[in-house]
């Protein structure tokens, strides 16, 4: 069809669809109008059906990334609709228009729900119901067909070795009838001196086999080709991979089923576990880095198949609040993107169970802003949980939001005081909540609480640990800053112990308890896992030797980078400590008598002084260039040499730290629970009261408890025009001694209300 054609058909206009009915819209797809240009691509024809949700028509549902840019321009690309009264056209995103070329190609489907043309995207009343509908839409349809995208060689390559890897029936069976035994499969594979059965040897030999015919064979760069399309890091896919029977997955005119699709990634965890146990040496960085990054990759398929075993093998779905939280904290990783902020709630609505009170409750309306969304799901989620709060993190993304509504369009991390999302360390507002939270709106949304006030902030610390500018492979703590960082600890557990005792912060004697020292340094995480592991005295002494090594590391950083700079052109002088002859002050008097009496001999002495000094600076030049170059040399070994995974305790030895500690899996968990505290700085109370909390806060802030709460928080009070006490929320806090619900055995404190604003 010509351009001229195409523009002289009038707008396609959608009938509307009764609010009343249950009634969505199915893409019928037609055969392409011919181009006028040879070769050309023809024009989309597709034909627009009403059906009824519970008519039990077959119908395929299409999945796909809308791939729109950052100011979400307008729909280019040109479909006609064919009526009854005639043809019409409507315009779709080009993503949309490259995933029907293909599927009209290759004749996969004919009635397809295509939610960007199927649902009216100009009419947010229709779009508020049809989201509604959205459930029974997925999970009726004969099976989800999810669109990657147009094809590469990388990506057709992957393709094709899952598909020829799946015939093989070795993986399927796995994780199928066998799925039993596959951990203890997994072992033998790692370690063929493994215990097995008959039936167990069989699958290990198999699996031998595969890595063996295909583990150098698999494309990573395709593998990761695949993974890094947008299909995977967006929301709505969750569910409309999840709710229906099945999933094919289409990437240009290849395709695999989901348990095909799935066994690739599986074979990818296997063959890497195995290449990495077979190492004997140095590996080069780029080579791990790319390896560790595939499991990052993989997040995305992740949730598809653990979504699609809670509704369809376990049928226990997790209620709205669990799953905001599931699919919008990312850590780390990269956010799940949406089109629409609301989206990140709406979107989540037909996978929660169908008897969670809190999704009942959730009113989808797409002509609210996500300001006005986000404060409502914050009401709703916080009469189940007041540690909604704790996703309150700076800075925030969204617009005008009230101080203790969480952002959710933002980058989440976990809560310092949680494990993970289910699982809270700490119990400092005991284990109930006494009432729910109470919401009411004015100019803008309140939150009325009631709590105890532990405090006022006294001092707040200048230091923070850091992440590595550029690790190796994984994050890894800085360890200067960490030395730094461990020395404010002492400063603060000596104020806070003089305090409560009345002795003078600087006198020696005053030696602070260790625990207390091991606690304050990351939030009392490490403390509990060790002494809990050890007992109190054993966690206590492993813990102080990490420390030691982190602490002696740091120290011996720092005083690496003072050699540096003391060599550096402008110290040098200083740093050798000798001052040339030729720059010591002679007399005024003792200059003129020598240049009068026997200026030969000034001469020669400016002579010497200048021939002394160039040689003087050019040795000068020559040490300060060999301590330059020496350091460099250092960082540009460590971020392209080859990395050893298993370093050896020779090397370790060298650089005077005792290998049993610092190579050992107990250094991780310290670190890990280091990084947790990132953000983090101390402070310390009127009372004594030592912890940390979020940078955002100031001395004169409040140090509160909640009811229910797993920590105590951390308040601004604000002027109030109104009378009342009226607060913002800065963020979570940990308190050393009021972290397990001890604040509620001091008789002194007494509840009251607050109003975060």
């Amino acid at each position: 069809m010509s351009l001229f054609e195409f523009k002289s058909l009038k707008p396609f206009k959608y009938p509307p669809l009764s609010p009343l009915k249950r009634i969505f819209r199915l893409v019928q797809l037609l055969p392409p109008k011919p181009s006028i240009i040879p070769g050309a691509n023809g024009t989309i024809r597709i034909r627009l059906i009403e059906a009824d949700v519970d008519s039990g028509m077959h119908y395929d549902a299409l999945s796909y990334a809308w791939n729109l840019g950052p100011r979400y321009q307008e729909p280019s690309r040109q479909v006609i609709v064919e009526t009854e009264q005639g043809s019409y056209k409507l315009y779709i995103y080009p993503a949309l228009e490259i995933a029907l070329r293909y599927l009209v190609s290759i004749q996969m489907t004919e009635y397809l729900f295509i939610d960007q043309i199927s649902i009216n995207q100009r009419d947010r009343s229709e779009k508020s119901h049809q989201v509604l509908l959205m459930q029974d839409i997925y999970a009726r349809c004969a099976r989800t067909i999810v669109w990657l995208g147009a094809p590469t060689r990388e990506s057709d390559q992957y393709f094709d070795l899952v598909y020829e890897m799946s015939q093989e029936g070795i993986l399927s069976r796995l994780m199928g009838p066998r799925l039993s035994q596959f951990m203890r499969v997994f072992d033998a594979v790692m370690d063929p001196s493994f215990p097995v059965n008959e039936e167990e040897r069989e699958d290990r030999d198999d699996l031998l086999d595969l890595i063996q015919r295909f583990g150098d064979r698999f494309p990573l760069d395709g593998f990761a080709d695949v993974l890094d399309r947008n299909w995977f890091s967006r929301l709505w896919v969750i569910q409309e991979a999840c709710l229906a029977p099945s999933v094919i997955f289409v990437c240009g005119k290849k395709a695999l089923c989901f348990d095909c699709f799935r066994s690739g990634a599986l074979f990818y965890n296997i063959y890497n576990t195995h290449w990495v146990g077979q190492l004997t040496g140095p590996v080069p960085q780029h080579v791990l880095r790319q390896r560790d990054a595939l499991f990052g990759k993989t997040d995305g398929l992740r949730r598809i198949f653990q979504e699609r075993k809670a509704i369809h093998q376990s049928g226990i779905r997790l209620g709205l609040h669990d799953l905001v939280l599931k699919y919008n904290v990312n850590d780390d990783n990269k956010k799940i993107g949406v089109t629409l902020e609301q989206d990140r709630i709406f979107g989540l609505l037909g996978l929660a169970a169908n008897n969670d009170v809190l999704r009942a409750q959730v009113h989808v309306d797409y002509n609210s802003n996500a300001t006005q969304m986000y404060s409502e799901i914050a009401g709703l989620l916080l009469q189940e949980s007041i540690d909604v709060l704790l996703f309150n993190q700076h800075p925030k993304k969204t617009a005008d939001l009230p101080s203790w509504v969480p952002d959710w369009a933002m980058n989440l991390t976990m809560p310092v005081a949680y494990s993970n999302l289910k699982q809270p360390t700490f119990a400092s507002g005991g284990l109930t909540t006494k009432e729910a939270p109470v919401t009411f709106q004015g100019n803008h949304a309140h939150l009325r609480i009631k709590g105890i006030a532990v405090d006022e902030i006294a001092e707040v610390g200048t230091q923070l640990y850091r992440a590595q500018l550029r690790p190796q492979v994984a994050e890894q703590v800085e360890y200067r800053t960490a030395k730094m960082f461990f020395d404010e600890v002492t400063q603060f557990a000596r104020a806070a112990a003089a305090a409560n005792k009345e002795q003078d912060p600087s006198d020696p004697e005053n030696t602070p308890e260790l625990g207390l020292l091991m606690r304050l340094c990351d939030s009392s995480l490490s403390y509990r896992h060790f002494t809990q592991a050890l007992g109190l005295s054993g966690g206590l002494e492993r813990l102080h030797a990490l420390h030691s090594s982190i602490y002696t590391l740091g120290e011996r950083l720092i005083k690496s980078d003072e050699i540096i700079a003391s060599y550096h052109i402008t110290r040098i002088y200083q740093t050798i400590g000798i001052v040339p002859w030729y720059l010591r002050q002679m007399s005024e008097m003792d200059s003129l008598q020598i240049c009068a009496v026997n200026p030969v001999l000034a001469g020669k002495i400016a002579y010497e002084a200048v021939k002394d000094f160039i040689t003087d600076m050019a040795g000068l030049l020559i040490a300060s260039a060999r301590v330059w170059f020496a350091s460099k040399y250092i960082v540009f070994r460590r971020r392209f040499s080859k990395l050893d995974l298993r370093p050896s305790r020779e090397s370790v030895e060298r650089v005077g730290l005792d290998p049993n500690v610092s190579l050992s899996p107990d250094m991780n968990i310290l670190t890990s629970n280091m990084l947790k505290n990132m953000r983090r700085k101390l402070y310390r109370t009127s009372a004594g009261y030592v912890g940390l909390g979020p940078p955002e806060m100031e001395t004169g802030n409040s140090l509160v408890i909640f009811h229910g709460g797993t920590t105590p928080h951390i308040l601004k009070k604000l002027d109030s025009q109104c009378g009342s006490d009226e607060y913002q929320y800065l963020g979570e806090a940990y308190c050393d001694g009021l972290m397990d619900g001890e604040i509620f055995e001091d008789n002194t404190k007494s509840e009251r209300m607050f109003v975060l604003v």
